[in-house]
């Protein structure tokens, strides 16, 4: 099935983009966060979605092994596993029929990844400073 149902865009194969990906994770946060203002050509929507999907199945394990890692009792745990849990519930729910539900997923993934980074982020300089 096409990523974008009853549109022309037939998207490409799943699967961990190459690292020689023209989008970077930043331009691809920024781009679908932004999109409330713009409205990205299908092909470009595509790559964004493309893009925060590798991201989110790619860093969704290892900020989930950094949390478990931690106490029990630890907030910081508490709140990536739920950063976690919540990402991986945007991705699995695909973009819907049309262009416009498109848009919306994108944004979603955009927001669910941004969430996912800062807590990646946040386990590693914790963890520096132990």
């Amino acid at each position: 099935m096409p990523p974008y149902p009853r549109t022309a865009h037939v998207g490409g194969g799943a699967g961990i983009l190459p690292e020689s990906s023209p989008v970077s994770i930043g331009q691809a946060l920024r781009e679908a966060t932004d999109m409330q203002t713009w409205l990205p050509a299908p092909s470009r929507l595509g790559e964004v979605t493309d893009r925060l999907l590798d991201y989110i199945r790619a860093t969704a394990p290892t900020v989930e092994a950094a949390a478990r890692a931690r106490p029990g009792d630890c907030p910081v745990r508490r709140v990536a596993l739920t950063v976690v849990e919540e990402a991986r519930e945007r991705s699995a729910a695909g973009p819907g029929n049309g262009y416009a539900s498109a848009i919306a997923f994108a944004r979603s993934l955009g927001k669910a990844a941004g969430e996912l980074l800062h807590q990646e982020r946040r386990l590693q300089r914790q963890s520096g400073a132990r």
